[in-house]
């Protein structure tokens, strides 16, 4: 009869809560469209707390019984811009003393509010999303203070993973443009490369600022490639290009990063100005950007790490970034500076030195966290690697027989890329 649909849940409530017993909503839609008291709500779950603001969550709050607040303070808090198109790029060689208003500000959220308040906390400490342990290792170590358990791979690694560095001539247009061509046509010529060579590879691209982000998309979908214009209207898992602000949320199997700054012609120095990144909590956008990977980031810029000068900023999100760019120009050598201190256990030792004894190669504690394969063993050098786990302290440390035992060996196996798994149990071992 034409109702509206805030008539309609006020009218029907009772009969839609039966039909529909849950409802995705934003807290705007939350306010707008349900009238308090018209579908007897028991939990309300926030998801990506760290981007909702206290005002938007109370009127949520309110309809429910319960409340369950999920995010992570490590990523990107609300944000609002102030000022013009292109104004947080504006010149500033120190790169941290941008004008009030100019760059996006950081506002308080109901995760943070949720914290202060000593609200009961559970920590997921379990990490699924990368295929290649270097693709969060850094993030573990600047962010999560390394309680993140990750899964490794096999010694040696896989063709096409991690993290790796593509060095452009390009130079970045100050003032109107605010683009890097060069760097643009570099991602774009990478899209269809993969979509050619690497057919079901989803792919994403992220850029530091919108204007750059409007050229690459502009080009992709002015392309007469016909894999490009397939993946940019796929429905799932298709080819997207976004700045820093929108990607949180979002995952692929690479994620292909634009850096667009580049060096200045005249002074031979490059603007430390990198927008968002250079405020307070800059480096958790660059924590969302860099962890958008299932398989690969690579990362696009026209300058060397060394350009960003750090005695000329105090930006944290500078720093990480520079840190960053250098463990992708090093590679594998640079991935292995973020693995923790070993520790030496009887138990692994023994079952080691049998094993080499019996002339098989041998690789203790793989892995970049705290979660490691206790033993990697192959005939030889160039692998297959069967992965060996121990019930040593690490695994009596794990609180259930699913973080013990099923989850390990399920995702080493059918995710990382491990042939095959065994256990070999300490008891069993004694006896023998």
């Amino acid at each position: 009869g034409g109702l509206s649909i805030r008539r309609l849940l006020h009218r029907y409530g009772s009969v839609i809560g039966e039909l529909t017993p849950c409802l995705l909503m934003s807290p705007h839609s939350v306010s707008r469209f349900l009238p308090p008291g018209s579908i007897d709500v028991d939990l309300v779950v926030f998801d990506e707390a760290s981007q909702i603001r206290v005002a938007e969550s109370v009127g949520a709050m309110g309809r429910a019984r319960s409340v369950v607040v999920v995010g992570d303070s490590r990523q990107m808090p609300p944000t609002t811009f102030g000022g013009g198109p292109g104004e947080d790029d504006a010149e500033d060689e120190r790169g941290d003393e941008l004008p009030a208003g100019v760059a996006p500000a950081d506002r308080e959220s109901i995760l943070s509010e949720a914290v202060d308040s000593n609200l009961p906390r559970l920590w997921l400490s379990w990490h699924y999303r990368s295929q290649d342990e270097s693709l969060i290792a850094f993030s573990n170590r600047y962010y999560y203070d390394g309680r993140l358990a990750s899964f490794p791979g096999p010694p040696g690694g896989r063709p096409g993973m991690g993290i790796s560095w593509r060095r452009v001539a390009g130079r970045f247009e100050r003032g109107a443009g605010r683009v890097n061509r060069i760097e643009a046509e570099a991602i774009v010529e990478e899209i269809r490369r993969r979509l050619r060579e690497h057919a079901g590879t989803s792919i994403g691209v992220v850029t530091f600022n919108a204007e750059q982000r409007d050229l690459i998309l502009d080009e992709l979908e002015a392309s007469d490639d016909t894999a490009v214009l397939d993946a940019l209207g796929a429905a799932e898992d298709g080819l997207f290009v976004k700045n820093l602000e929108n990607v949180q949320g979002d995952e692929r199997d690479v994620i292909l990063f634009s850096l667009a700054f580049s060096v200045d012609a005249r002074t031979g120095k490059l603007p430390l100005n990198f927008g968002p990144l250079n405020r307070a909590g800059g480096e958790r956008r660059l924590n969302v950007a860099i962890t958008r990977a299932k398989r690969q980031v690579v990362l696009f810029s026209s300058f060397a790490p060394e350009d960003i000068e750090l005695e000329r900023t105090s930006a944290v999100g500078l720093a990480h970034l520079r840190d960053y760019l250098e463990l992708a120009a090093r590679g594998a050598d640079a991935v292995r500076t973020l693995k923790p201190v070993a520790v030496t256990e009887v138990h692994r030792e023994a079952v080691a030195e049998a094993l080499e004894q019996a002339g098989l190669v041998v690789r203790r504690g793989v892995g970049l966290s705290d979660f490691t394969v206790d033993l990697a063993v192959s005939a030889g050098q160039e692998g297959p690697w069967l992965a060996v786990l121990l019930d040593g302290p690490g695994w009596a440390g794990r609180r259930t027989v699913g973080d013990r035992d099923a989850l390990p060996s399920a995702l080493l196996q059918g995710v990382m890329g491990w042939p095959a798994v065994e256990h070999v149990w300490l008891p069993s071992w004694l006896a023998e």
